[in-house]
């Protein structure tokens, strides 16, 4: 017994020097580590005008894409060479099916490789049923409480508008980029940016060009959403998750509902669909997750600073603290959700031919095939036939020891002082899916401050950034492409 308790005690003694080894190993991240105080940038009120203005331009793209207000994007147009004259002056721009805008700025150094900054046109429609829910009309650009209201403020006029502002700024000053810069925009993101952003990167193609880094939409400065962080953390998306759709559809024999069959063709996709639900991929943790969590790990308080520095000890219990929320849960699978179904079009008629389509967001170390071969052997149905739909596959990751992170990286420190820099993995699609095969690294980021009430806004009610958050916005991008070697 006396040596079953020495052995015990020398195993926790041996456990709690390599906890403490770990722990003290486990360092700083950041290029500064110590908690800053946040910086309060002058109100520009010419810049809070552009913004409210440029909200009230509807540039909305829809599903149906014969259905394009034209006008809309030739309005936006106007506004932006109107407002912006001396920055379509010293810089050449190119439109590009019609809606999309390309600006080249030629730097000092025109053997270094160029950058892509991007930020899109369009914005989501309004659901009518909700108009009359807004605190201020969807397209009005109100100015009121500390924000500017309306859809696009977030998604994604406010980085649109912001990298427009600092351009102005830095071309009144007479700046010169160290290397070329082009900015793009895309028209139809919110559609999957197959007229816009894809014609952009073939036009690239042709060019041959290719790029240092690519910066677009993305991750944010998030208050509280990182559990148990109470500093605000600048997310920076290295990699983005895939997406595909799978069409189950059944057809069987209908008839009169007075005498239903032992199963009918619903039965069968009510079950097939309910496999899916029932049987979730088992969670895990990706390179870009990983990651995130070295990242953050060290800026936690202890002892999660221990648990995170110890992951091959603690990484359930981490997991289980993800997975209390939903888009922490899909930070670790592969996920799936009914979105669609057709089924009958009476209710004393049972349906011959029903349908249903599963949108399944994919890990970056999974194919849509992969998806599909698993969901096929699961079925196990026959009578369950499975079309594919729309697919991108996930993105390649991005290196943070690179000269486009750390640029991120040091101009997040001097806008940002107070928050910490985090890669993370994106979990929505972007347009940054048509540029991968020009650059190695490509980066998703909006430099603004939000809650999760706000991101709650992106494509939803009461879409609206805080003026002071604009602010910072203009300032980033300013500080970025003053920071370009």
């Amino acid at each position: 017994m006396k040596k079953l308790l020495l052995t015990l005690l020398l195993l926790l003694v041996v456990l709690a020097a390599i906890l403490f080894f770990k722990t003290s190993s486990f360092k700083t991240k950041q290029i500064t580590a110590a908690d800053g105080k946040r910086i309060d940038f002058p109100i520009d009120e010419t810049a809070v005008k552009h913004l409210s203005e440029a909200v009230k331009i509807n540039t909305v793209s829809f599903d149906d894409t014969a259905v394009v207000n034209q006008l809309a994007f030739d309005s936006f147009f106007i506004f932006l060479k109107t407002e912006y004259a001396s920055v379509f002056e010293n810089l050449e721009d190119t439109i590009i099916n019609k809606r999309s805008l390309l600006l080249k700025w030629k730097g000092k150094n025109e053997t270094a490789k160029p950058v892509i900054l991007y930020a899109h046109l369009d914005v989501v429609p309004i659901e009518e049923t909700t108009k009359e829910k807004w605190t201020h009309a969807p397209f009005s650009g109100e100015v009121a409480d500390g924000f500017i209201w309306g859809r696009g403020t977030l998604d994604d006029k406010g980085s649109l508008i912001s990298i427009f502002e600092a351009l102005k700024k830095l071309q009144a000053n007479h700046f010169t980029p160290a290397r070329t810069i082009y900015f793009a925009f895309g028209s139809d993101e919110e559609i999957g940016g197959n007229k816009g952003a894809a014609a952009i990167a073939e036009y690239f193609r042709q060019q041959k060009a290719t790029f240092e880094f690519y910066i677009d939409e993305g991750g944010m400065v998030s208050n509280g959403m990182v559990p148990n962080m109470t500093r605000p953390v600048a997310l920076i998306g290295t990699a983005e998750k895939g997406y595909v759709t799978l069409e189950l559809s059944v057809n069987l024999k209908g008839g009169h509902s007075s005498h239903p069959a032992k199963e009918t063709a619903l039965d069968v996709l009510v079950s097939a669909v309910k496999k899916i639900h029932d049987n979730p991929e088992e969670r895990r943790t990706v390179e870009t997750v990983n990651e995130f969590m070295n990242f953050i790990g060290p800026e936690m308080p202890q002892p999660l600073k221990t648990v995170f520095a110890n992951r091959w000890l603690f990484k359930p219990l981490i997991l289980n603290e993800y997975e209390k929320s939903g888009e922490g849960a899909a930070l670790l699978r592969t996920t799936s959700v009914a979105t669609v179904m057709n089924t009958g079009v009476k209710e004393n008629v049972i349906p011959s031919l029903v349908s249903a389509k599963i949108n399944f967001r994919i890990l970056p170390d999974e194919t849509s095939k992969k998806v599909t071969d698993r969901i096929t052997q699961l079925i196990n149905d026959e009578r369950v036939k499975i079309n594919i739909g729309e697919v991108y596959e996930p993105s390649h990751q991005s290196r943070t020891d690179t000269y486009g992170f750390n640029l991120l990286q040091r101009t997040c420190a001097e806008v940002f002082p107070d928050a910490i820099v985090a890669p993370f993995l994106m979990l929505g699609s972007t347009d940054s899916k048509h540029f991968q095969d020009l650059t190695d690294n490509t980066y998703r980021f909006f430099p603004v401050r939000m809650n999760s009430e706000l991101v709650g806004t992106i494509h939803g009610i009461d879409e609206r950034i805080g003026v002071k958050d604009y602010m910072e916005s203009i300032a980033f991008y300013e500080s970025l492409l003053k920071g370009l070697e």
